[in-house]
C-alpha cells in the first residue's frame, strides 16, 4: 500500500469513527508502528490530522464532504460570479469538459458559446446540458455520490481518448506544497485527465479553497489557471490566476 493509499485510508476512518488508535492502525494498514506515526506526523505538520496519546482525529479543516445540496448553497454567490467567468471563456466549435460539482454545474446556464461538445462526469449536469440542447458526453463508471459524479476505471478509460480545447475542473482544496486536491481517489484521476488533456485548463475555486489540504493530489499548481473570487493570503506567485473582479496573474 502506497502511502497516499494510507493516508487516504486513514482519512476516510477517521471520517467513520471521528478518531483511531495507532494499533488500529498498523492492523488495518499492514504496515510497522513506526510507519504509522511517521504518517501521522506528516500528516499533522500539513494539518490534516491532530494527533494525541495513542491514536489521531481529523483537523479541524479535514470534515467529511458534504453532499452535493449542501455544497451548491454554501458560498453561493462566489461560485455564480466564478461560474459566469468561467463560462465566457467558451468559445464557438470547442471541445469542452466540464467536471462535476457545485461550481461548475452553476456554469451551465451561462454558456452562451455556439456548437459546442461537452464531456461531463456530473449527473446533475445533465438535464441543464439538455433543456440547452448542448452536444453532451456523459462518462460511464462508477457513481460517487457525495458529489453526483462518475468515477472509476470506465471513466479513466473513456477520457484517455479525449483532447479538449478548454477544461474546466473542480478542487476540494489548494495548498502552496502539494498543489489541488480532492477528497476520493476515485475522482482524482478523471480531474488530472481534465487537466493534462486540455489544451486550456482552468480550476474553478472560491476563497475558502485555498490553504487546504486533501488526501489526494490530482495536479501540480503550474498545470492550470484558477479561477477565483480571491486567492486571499495564497502566495500570488505560486499561481496563475483569474479573478472575478478581472484581476489577472496568468
Amino acid at each position: 500500500m502506497s502511502k497516499q493509499e494510507r493516508w487516504t485510508t486513514i482519512i476516510e476512518i477517521c471520517r467513520k469513527q471521528q478518531s483511531v488508535s495507532v494499533d488500529a492502525l498498523v492492523d488495518t494498514l499492514h504496515v510497522s508502528p513506526a510507519t504509522v506515526r511517521r504518517d501521522l506526523q506528516q500528516m499533522e505538520d500539513l494539518n490534516m490530522v491532530e494527533r494525541y496519546h495513542g491514536g489521531v482525529r481529523l483537523s479541524g479543516t479535514q470534515m467529511q464532504e458534504p453532499a452535493m445540496m449542501i455544497k451548491s448553497q454554501t458560498h453561493h454567490t462566489s461560485k455564480r460570479q466564478i461560474a459566469y467567468t468561467a463560462a465566457k471563456l467558451i468559445q464557438d466549435n470547442q471541445m469542452v469538459y466540464i467536471d462535476a460539482g457545485s461550481t461548475t454545474y452553476e456554469m451551465l446556464e451561462f454558456i452562451t458559446a455556439k456548437n459546442i461538445t461537452v464531456v461531463t462526469p456530473g449527473i446533475p449536469h445533465l438535464q441543464i446540458l439538455g433543456q440547452r440542447h448542448i452536444s453532451t458526453i456523459m462518462l460511464g463508471g462508477n457513481l460517487y455520490w457525495p458529489t453526483e459524479a462518475v468515477a472509476g476505471k470506465q471513466a479513466i478509460r473513456m477520457m484517455e481518448e479525449f483532447y479538449f480545447d478548454i477544461s474546466f475542473v473542480g478542487t476540494n482544496g489548494i495548498h502552496e506544497r502539494v498543489g489541488f486536491t480532492t477528497s476520493n481517489e476515485l475522482e482524482a484521476d478523471t480531474k488530472a485527465l481534465g487537466i493534462r488533456h486540455s489544451d486550456h485548463p482552468y480550476i474553478l475555486a472560491d476563497a475558502s479553497k485555498f490553504n487546504v489540504l486533501c488526501p489526494v493530489p490530482f495536479a501540480d499548481l503550474d498545470e492550470a489557471i484558477i479561477i477565483t473570487d480571491d486567492i486571499g493570503s495564497f502566495p500570488p506567485d505560486r499561481i496563475r490566476y483569474i479573478t472575478t473582479d478581472g484581476r489577472k496573474h496568468v
